[in-house]
């Protein structure tokens, strides 16, 4: 299997509690691989506010607040040998994320993701965390609301869990769980959120389409992971894979995003969905197409 190389980090950040401790995982990430991080904050700009800089010149106070903030992150990087740039984009969040990723072509995109409180027990991501989670051309890893802190900068992982919903798509972020396993020298362990009635006819052709899908995009894994029977074993309930990752101190989550269709471009109620929002770690999320035929 080839070797996961990450030479350039992209981490987004919006100022808040939730991205400060996403910058946290870039940096141990960065470390680890000795990668370049890119630092990007997006503002959007009064129409006097564009003006006056027109006219002047001149950066306005809340362009020149950015850069300060992003500057003294910078600054605190570098004296860990850390190789850093930074950015002050004007437009929306997403756009300026989105359009970062085709210039830069980074690695790895690092996101903070803060939910929203809509009753008890209820946490919805943002509009723009979803439309760039769906949109993203790279890995992107994801640092929600239930993250623990306290990330150590020589990042140590226990294990990495690989989740999948068992759709041909999901299967795009195997080849990432394994070499992430090889380079971190730790277990893979295998979680599927189980479907509905796993014994009917149409479950079991769910599994063996899966299984086709996993011979095409990872070949040289176990035979084991090819055979239906292995992954009806490993699926679960949503709250159980929840349970699982935070009593085996799973350290990173692994799961493939897609969205069907153009009308389907939600993540609601999907298992990724629920990883990214109620997760004790953070989650590598893969984005595949729709499939195919």
């Amino acid at each position: 299997m080839s070797q996961l190389r990450v030479e350039r980090i992209l981490f987004a950040t919006d100022f808040l509690e939730s991205s400060r401790l996403a910058l946290d995982y870039a940096v141990a990430v960065a470390h680890h691989f000795k990668a370049h991080i890119v630092l990007l904050h997006a503002i959007e700009l009064s129409p006097p506010a564009e003006e006056a800089e027109a006219i002047t010149e001149r950066p306005c106070l809340t362009r020149k607040a950015a850069q300060q903030r992003l500057d003294a992150f910078a600054a605190g990087l570098r004296r860990n040998g850390l190789a850093v740039e930074t950015r002050v984009e004007d437009g929306s969040p997403c756009q300026v994320i989105l359009d970062a990723v085709d210039a830069l072509r980074p690695d790895l995109l690092v996101l903070g993701v803060h939910g929203v409180h809509r009753g008890i027990g209820h946490l919805l991501i943002g509009s723009n965390a979803e439309k760039i989670l769906l949109s993203v051309s790279c890995p992107t890893l994801s640092v929600g609301a239930h993250v623990l802190a306290g990330i150590d900068l020589r990042l140590r992982l226990k294990e990495v869990l690989y989740c999948s919903d068992l759709t041909p798509q999901a299967a795009a972020a195997v080849p990432y769980a394994l070499r992430l396993g090889e380079e971190f020298n730790v277990p893979v362990r295998v979680c599927h959120l189980a479907p509905p009635h796993q014994d009917s006819e149409e479950a079991l052709k769910l599994v063996q389409q899966y299984c086709n899908a996993l011979r095409e995009t990872a070949p040289a894994i176990a035979e084991a992971w090819c055979r239906p029977a292995f992954h009806r074993r490993h699926g679960f309930a949503i709250g159980e894979i929840l349970r699982l990752a935070k009593t085996a101190h799973a350290g990173l989550i692994v799961l493939g995003i897609h969205a069907e269709t153009q009308l389907a471009r939600h993540l609601h109620t999907s298992l990724a969905y629920q990883l990214l929002t109620r997760a004790v770690c953070p989650v590598l999320s893969i984005r595949a197409g729709p499939q195919s035929g």
